[in-house]
């Protein structure tokens, strides 16, 4: 529930930001990239770049965050395997106690 509410409350900030600066710039002008040149509306341009940003932020949040939960499963997996092996050593040990 709270992801769901997380998410709605970034998407409106997206769209109040979004709405607020389509309002103010109407200016058209001239923007170069690399292998060529548009006219372009400056909101147009900064809702490019705002969205362009969002995204990329995204992707490497979710880099980072599937790194930590790959390294979280292994993590578990060899406290797994160290706690089999103290189990059998437990057994080992109160055998040898028997004997």
């Amino acid at each position: 529930m709270i992801k769901f509410i997380f998410v709605f409350i970034i998407l409106l900030a997206v769209v109040l930001v979004a709405v607020t600066v389509g309002a103010n710039n109407d200016q058209v002008i001239s923007f170069n990239y690399i292998v060529a040149q548009s006219e372009l509306q400056l909101s147009t341009l900064v809702a490019i770049l705002f969205g362009l940003g969002l995204i990329l932020g995204w992707l490497i949040s979710a880099f980072f965050y599937l790194k930590l939960k790959l390294k979280n499963i292994s993590l578990n997996r060899q406290i797994k395997r160290q706690g089999k092996l103290i189990s059998e050593l437990n057994t080992d040990i109160a055998k040898a106690k028997q004997e």
